[in-house]
């Protein structure tokens, strides 16, 4: 049986419950009586519900996680994930109650947390966020960051025509996604003949099309155009891709559609070091300074939250990734990138990472537990795979 006590002088109300003291000083007569009534009747009924109440009137961290279907800690004011005990963030907890209010689907904000729980350095689990609301970083649906990369090209036997078609498909295909945000499946590929230049149309507007009297060749589907030239899944293993390499070593080989890797244990960690061992990525306003004018290619990346290794202290603008996916080359002229600013369909990333998420799985133990007396989590046996990718045990790293 739960003790509740409470006094109000004016608009200060102090609970006691179970002997621990709170305090608040209301805004005004109105919430301070609305407060003590609440009081009043968990003293007289004393139900988990009602006390619940009482701490979400006390804590805007406990009223947001019972509007949006989170756990929470009364006693420390701490948020959860439903079914998990690692703490989202204050920055996450004040996003999550933006969209609650305004009714946004809350998707790609709860998968990033989601893959971030999923990050050994906790420094990482608790910043990046920070670091991604400060700066152009965009999250899909399926919680992964959009990020960009500058590259040059690399030399190999590629041919330019075949180059400048693929890189033409690649631009073709975001553009549809961001701008006309719709399928590149409705869309066909022709090639003008007379002119020698490659364009775009809607697929039912080709097909009441007369190629030879509009001296046209239709070249196939946008979308299976992409797949054909950069999806690893589809592609012939001859298919001749565009090939780029990093800007420093100028040794590495990156195409878009396969990830590009390092191992984490050659990734530097340290926080207080902004250009070390790593894989570097970045908003607009690191890759634009980075890059150069006229030579330089901008990728646009996919980043699992996961895979972040460090965000430096000083430069906000890049960070150092063990893994991210090249997906599309960005529209980069005058030395500025065209930034993306909505989700994107992920599915390619999505299939590649489904077998590495099933490894983790697989070996890591189930020992992400609910908080106690959690009201939200489902029983281990509904959960998805998703929900069952528990927190990594080797989470050491700490600077």
């Amino acid at each position: 049986m739960k003790e509740i006590n409470v006094i109000k002088i004016g608009n200060m109300v102090k609970i006691s419950i179970n002997g621990k003291l709170h305090q608040k000083n209301c805004g005004g007569a109105k919430e301070a009586d609305e407060l003590y009534c609440l009081v009043r009747k968990a003293k007289e009924d004393p139900s988990d519900e009602n006390i619940r109440n009482i701490h979400a009137c006390l804590n805007e961290k406990t009223r947001v996680a019972i509007l949006a279907g989170l756990e929470n800690d009364p006693e420390t004011g701490e948020v959860f994930l439903a079914g998990f005990n690692t703490p989202i963030p204050d920055t996450l907890v004040e996003v999550i109650k933006e969209y609650h209010e305004n009714n946004y689907p809350m998707d790609a904000i709860l998968n990033f947390w989601k893959l971030l729980m999923l990050n050994p350095d906790k420094r990482v689990r608790t910043d990046l966020f920070d670091f991604i609301k400060t700066h152009d970083f965009v999250l899909t649906d399926a919680g992964y960051m959009i990020v960009y990369k500058a590259v040059y090209d690399k030399e190999n036997e590629l041919d330019a025509e075949t180059k400048m078609f693929a890189e033409f498909i690649s631009r073709k295909v975001l553009m549809v996604k961001k701008d006309w945000k719709c399928s590149p499946r409705k869309y066909v590929v022709y090639k003008n003949l007379e002119t020698e230049v490659w364009d775009i149309t809607k697929k039912e507007t080709a097909e009441d099309w007369n190629e030879q009297e509009k001296n046209i060749e239709i070249l196939g589907n946008l979308a299976d155009l992409f797949d054909s030239i950069f999806n690893v899944e589809v592609r012939e293993e001859e298919t001749a891709v565009p090939v780029y390499t990093d800007m420093h070593s100028r040794t590495m080989r990156i195409v878009l559609g396969e990830p590009v890797k390092q191992d984490r244990k050659e990734c530097d960690a340290n926080y207080r070091i902004d250009c070390s061992n790593g894989l570097h990525v970045g908003a607009t306003k690191y890759v634009e300074a980075f890059a150069n004018k006229g030579i330089s290619k901008i990728l646009v990346c996919y980043v699992n939250p996961a895979n972040v290794v460090a965000v430096p202290q000083y430069d906000h603008s890049k960070m150092r990734v063990c893994e991210y996916f090249p997906f599309a080359l960005a529209t980069y002229e005058d030395g500025k990138i065209d930034i993306i600013e909505q989700a994107y369909f992920e599915s390619d990333y999505c299939e590649y990472e489904q077998e590495e998420l099933e490894r983790q799985v697989a070996l890591i133990q189930a020992e992400e537990l609910p908080i106690e007396k959690a009201i939200n989590a489902e029983n281990d046996e509904e959960r998805p795979m998703s929900e069952l990718m528990k927190i990594i045990q080797s989470r050491l790293i700490d600077y």
